[in-house]
């Protein structure tokens, strides 16, 4: 049986949303994209998703975002590449750009485990 592991990816920039949709999907991710993150958490998709992907930029200034994300209780990974201060939320893991390796992979795999869900490949 194949499992499908969705996987929420919040980031302003069309580049980079791309980028993120491009190497999540290699790795067989179904991935949910969106500009902003008042999309993304009034997705119905959020129920299904494994993990959140957001890049800094989408919350930079919205402090309502961090009340949001820490009333969420799946798992967060912030693309980060200069926040002076980490927001405080659980289960969130920071991981900074420029983004080497599959460390974004590894992350969400990580937050997947808990479920026991695997893309397939």
């Amino acid at each position: 049986m194949t499992v499908t592991c969705h996987v929420l990816v919040v980031a302003p920039d069309a580049s980079l949303r791309r980028s993120l949709e491009f190497a999540l999907e290699v790795e067989g991710f179904l991935v949910h994209s969106y500009t902003d993150y008042t999309a993304a958490l009034a997705s119905p998709h959020v129920a299904e998703c494994i993990c959140l992907v957001i890049d800094e930029e989408a919350i930079l200034s919205a402090s309502v975002v961090i009340a949001a994300l820490r009333k969420l209780s799946k798992p967060i990974v912030l693309l980060s590449d200069g926040l002076d201060s980490v927001p405080d939320a659980p289960n969130m893991r920071v991981l900074r750009k420029p983004l080497l390796g599959n460390t974004l992979i590894r992350a969400i795999r990580m937050a997947g485990q808990a479920g026991k869900m695997h893309p397939s490949t």
